[in-house]
């Protein structure tokens, strides 16, 4: 039963992985915002975010900061550029 259950989750995932993921996400944050109110789930988003990106500097490897900042200066005007 189990095996059938894992296999059943696995084919889920193979087809359209990004569309589950993103919804499942949003289940989890709508049923956070229910549980325990948007202010206290917008800190835990918060802080999850600041320490993905203090381990991102920490371990150097993964420079999504520095590929997100490139981003954003692509994206805004000259005035606003670093």
């Amino acid at each position: 039963m189990w095996h059938d259950i894992k296999l059943l989750l696995i084919e889920f995932f193979e087809t359209h992985r990004t569309r589950k993921i993103g919804f499942l996400i949003g289940l989890t944050v709508g049923v956070s915002i229910l549980m325990f109110g948007f202010f206290n789930t917008l800190f835990a988003a918060a802080c999850g975010l600041i320490g993905l990106c203090i381990g991102a500097k920490i371990d150097g490897a993964d420079d999504l900061i520095d590929k997100t900042l490139v981003h954003i200066d692509r994206i805004l005007p000259n005035k606003f550029r670093r």
